[in-house]
């Protein structure tokens, strides 16, 4: 990766001394930014004496200068910071570096470097007036030999604290490197932004948050380097790509492009390369992935090896091992500013170390575009296999380029095929249909069974994605099937067909919930044998299957092998997206709510390309954060997603998003906007899975039982219960049952108990928990579910688990186990952040609006003729009311009242 250079200009060495005051700008006191944990230890390595300071490494445009200061501005008055900066210029001048300093000094300290050392060892001590001297030197690769001598020799006399910052350390100078050998100097290595450090970064610098997909697009065109980053940011806001919506922000409907400003700094690096690297780069960037051997037939091995300790280029370990640039981004840049002239010239120079065949086998998909880049014409095999790949890598604009250059009847079925999937993930179902019906016309009875079943097969996919035309698409495969059986012609081709549409059955059937059917079709599934795509896709529907009729257990375990599988294998983006959707869908499902945390963050490291993600990854940790009680951070990402899925949605999951961020500001107290936003999921949207629509369900009627609806949403909660109990959609049902039984319909216990009993894992263990602990009134066993549940990451249903006990134990007049409950209550209901709820949720369910009242002010202190004053009542009432209070609460005084009640009396009014 090119980055952008960090600091000062470079010059013939800059020297400043730097007071305490200066160091201490306003700019970032008390401001949270990322990496501050480095920060500190950068602190420790320069104030604890266990050393003589330490060494910053990284890349140029990393944030080591950045580092650097944050770290001198935390040191006090006690030090004075001197700054020597390196550069290219300074490292051919004796003591360039150290120029300014030596200016100071008399003509006669500079005959000899004993002589240097002993007149600035005077010149920092006077300057320092006993103050500690830290010798910060930017740039440090590039100090001349005798700077790099009096710098190490300062810091071994322990005159000064060294702070240095340089791009690697063979290129330090031997006598700072000693310093580093002997555990002087704290070695701190700055790779680049991990994705978790890029989102948060453009947070903090944007103020507001990023969407999942506009974060990536960042984090993988700038390499996660930090001042690329930023540039990078800077440009697409202001090219309208990265778009601001209230809070958040979002990926527009264009790809990131990098002109303007990052297309210079990426030129002005590959102008520094050498020669040979240059070659070597622009020729991967032009051709794409090219074998080692082949490769070195036109490149020396020391300019690839070069490249690759840079980390600008990837060997892969396959065989034969294939190179490529380690940023595809980068390469797309330099690609497109290497004049025509001289592409072609690279062109020739590899066509003539490949024999004609090699040349004829060179499908890559960028191998083609650089063809036709070049004016050449390209055979139609090679250029319907570009295609195919194109598609099979989400890159549907190639995949037309390359079908177009296909011309007459030449393949004419593979090619409408290519052209057909391409148009539908760009979403143009029209363009796809237009393109199918064309080539039915023209083929006519020609088509032999394999190409028109290929053909039916996307028409399948089109019928399921129209609400419209939905019910065509299984007459459609019924047909294929029968076709099949008719031809009797068991061959190779024809197989792989039967698979297909095999494949294609259960896709529907999922799609629509007909899970039983799924059931029946993989029951011979071998987990251990998931060696190929259908495989592996076959065991991901099959996970779901499961699942939902209730065996969590069996199909978590499933589907974790089913991840693996695939991470090994070379899948379609389309295949490997909607299998690890499905597995976070999954363990969303099964409340495991720190396991999909660990899949979200685990996943999102990763350089795939946004497209291997797919939405649920847009709003899945949202969904996370809101069951664990983290409403702010929820809001923030939901809202996010559903700006995003605005945009894009792939997977049809933006109603979803829609509904779980209305219940999150439901959650929150803000019924306002929950409102607004659950008649936006009245709306119509994109034909979603049937899974996706129950849990939609599931998050709309809980939002409206927040909000002021209780009642329609209980009713409608029962019945969605009862549907999908009926269907044998047994871990759905479960959902909505809890819902139920959670929201204080007592009478739906034993139903909960039930149907917990046929669905294996700890969630449905904590529905059986709950339902016992209904069933007999037992506030201690309720507390303990709800402690169990908030452990698992559940606080929704800790919170309202809690609820049952307060009001059990209040019934039953168990003062101690009231009082653990109520805390427990409090402590969740204050994680939710609504201070209103946190104070009157422990009241509501036992005291009357006035008798909450007079309790949050009396626990405040307020005498009872005061309260009267203010409640304009008498103080016999007051009195009363309190009497009231004491006994619901199973208090007896002000002090015990105060300790059950904590929070300020505006938030104590009822209405």
């Amino acid at each position: 990766m090119f980055q952008q250079e960090a600091g000062l200009s470079s010059g013939s060495g800059r020297t400043d001394m730097i007071s305490a005051a200066q160091r201490q700008g306003k700019a970032w006191q008390g401001k949270h930014y990322t990496r501050h944990q480095t920060v500190v230890d950068v602190v420790a390595a320069l104030t604890t004496g266990s050393g003589c300071g330490a060494v910053i490494v990284g890349e140029h445009g990393a944030g080591k200068s950045f580092i650097a200061q944050r770290s001198l501005e935390k040191l006090g008055d006690e030090y004075l910071v001197v700054q020597v900066r390196g550069s290219s210029i300074s490292s051919k001048l004796p003591y360039g570096a150290l120029s300014v300093l030596l200016n100071d000094l008399d003509a006669s300290h500079l005959e000899h470097p004993l002589m240097v050392l002993r007149g600035l060892t005077q010149l920092l001590h006077t300057r320092a007036q006993g103050r500690s001297v830290v010798l910060f030197v930017d740039n440090a690769h590039d100090l001349d030999e005798l700077s790099t001598m009096m710098v190490a020799q300062l810091c071994a006399g322990g005159h000064v604290l060294l702070l240095a910052a340089c791009v690697d350390l063979p290129n330090l100078g031997s006598d700072i490197m000693g310093l580093w050998k002997d555990d002087l100097l704290r070695r701190v290595d700055l790779g680049p932004f991990d994705f978790r450090e890029t989102a948060d970064s453009l947070a903090q610098e944007y103020g507001g948050h990023f969407s999942h997909a506009a974060a990536r697009a960042l984090w993988n065109a700038s390499g996660g380097n930090a001042l690329f980053l930023h540039s990078l940011a800077r440009e697409q806001i202001k090219l309208g790509t990265i778009v601001r919506h209230e809070d958040s922000w979002v990926l527009g409907d264009r790809p990131v492009a990098l002109a303007g400003e990052i297309r210079d700094v990426l030129k002005a690096r590959l102008n520094r390369l050498s020669p040979g690297q240059r070659d070597v780069f622009e020729l991967l960037s032009l051709a794409g992935a090219l074998p080692l051997q082949t490769l070195m037939s036109v490149s020396k091995a020391q300019d690839i090896d070069t490249l690759q300790e840079r980390a600008l280029i990837h060997v892969s370990h396959e065989h034969p091992p294939m190179v490529s640039i380690a940023n595809p981004v980068t390469a797309g840049i330099v690609a497109s500013v290497v004049p025509p002239g001289r592409s072609a010239e690279l062109r020739r120079r590899l066509g003539a170390v490949l024999q004609d065949l090699d040349m004829d086998e060179y499908t890559g998909s960028t191998a083609v575009a650089w063809a036709l880049d070049c004016g050449e014409e390209v055979d139609p095999q090679l250029a319907l296999a570009a295609a195919r790949l194109a598609n099979d890598a989400s890159d549907p604009q190639s995949a037309l380029r390359f079908t177009r250059e296909i011309a007459g009847q030449d393949k004419l079925a593979e090619v409408a095929v290519e052209s057909a999937r391409a148009f539908i993930t760009l979403h143009n179902d029209e363009a796809a249909r237009r393109v199918l019906t064309d080539v039915e016309k023209r083929a006519g009875d020609s088509l032999a069974l394999d190409q028109w079943a290929a053909l039916q097969l996307l028409w399948a996919e089109l019928d399921r994605r129209s609400p419209v035309a939905a019910s065509n698409a299984l007459a459609r495969l019924q047909d294929i099937e029968l076709r099949l059986t008719m031809s009797g012609d068991a061959g190779a081709k024809l197989g792989s067909v039967a698979e297909r549409v095999r494949l294609a059955y259960a896709e529907l059937a999922v799609f629509e919930g007909r899970y039983g059917d799924v059931l029946q079709m993989f029951q011979d599934v071998d987990s251990s044998d998931l060696g190929s795509e259908a495989k592996i896709m076959a065991a991901s529907l099959l996970c779901e299957a499961m699942a939902v009729t209730g065996d969590i257990l069996g199909a978590v375990g499933l589907g974790r092998q089913v991840i693996l599988a695939a991470a090994t294998m070379d899948l379609a983006d389309g295949s490997i997206r909607e299998v690890r959707g499905r597995f976070l869908l999954l363990l969303l499902l099964s409340a495991k709510f720190r396991e999909a945390a660990d899949f979200i963050a685990a996943t999102s490291e990763s350089w795939d390309e946004q497209a291997r993600l797919g939405g649920m990854f847009e709003i899945g940790q949202g969904i996370v954060d809101l069951h664990r009680g983290y409403l702010t951070r929820a809001i923030q990402r939901l809202q996010a997603g559903v700006w995003q899925l605005s945009v894009h949605d792939p997977d049809a999951v933006a109603g979803l998003a829609t509904a779980a961020c209305a219940y999150a500001f439901a959650l929150q107290g803000d019924e306002e906007k929950a409102a607004a936003l659950l008649m936006e999921v009245e709306e119509p949207m994109p034909r979603a899975s049937w899974l996706v629509n129950r849990i939609t369900r599931y998050f709309e009627l809980s939002a409206k039982a927040e909000i002021g609806q209780k009642t329609e949403a209980l009713r409608a909660l029962k019945q969605e219960a009862d549907v999908d109990a009926e269907a044998s959609a047994l871990a759905t049902g479960l959902q909505f049952l809890s819902a139920v039984a959670r929201l204080g319909d007592r009478q739906a216990g034993q139903k909960l108990s039930d149907l917990a009993g046929q669905v294996t894992g700890h969630f449905a263990g904590l529905c059986s928990r709950l339902a016992d602990g209904l069933k007999d009134a037992d506030s201690e066993e309720l507390l303990a579910t709800s402690k169990d549940a908030d452990a698992a990451g559940h606080a929704v249903f800790a919170r309202d688990v809690t609820r049952k006990a307060v009001s059990c134990a209040n019934d039953a007049g168990n003062r101690i186990s009231l009082r653990m409950a109520q805390r427990t209550q409090q402590s969740l209901e204050d994680r939710f952040g609504n201070p209103r709820k946190g104070v009157l949720s422990l009241l509501t369910s036992t005291l009357t609006a006035r008798e909450s009242e007079v309790a949050v002010r009396a626990a405040a202190g307020t005498s009872n003729r005061k309260i009267a004053d203010e409640m304009h009542v008498s103080v016999r009432t007051v009195e009363g009311h309190l009497y009231q209070v004491y006994a619901k609460l199973h208090v007896a005084s002000r002090s015990e009242l105060k300790d059950v009640i904590s929070g300020p009396v505006e938030h104590a009014r009822l209405g």
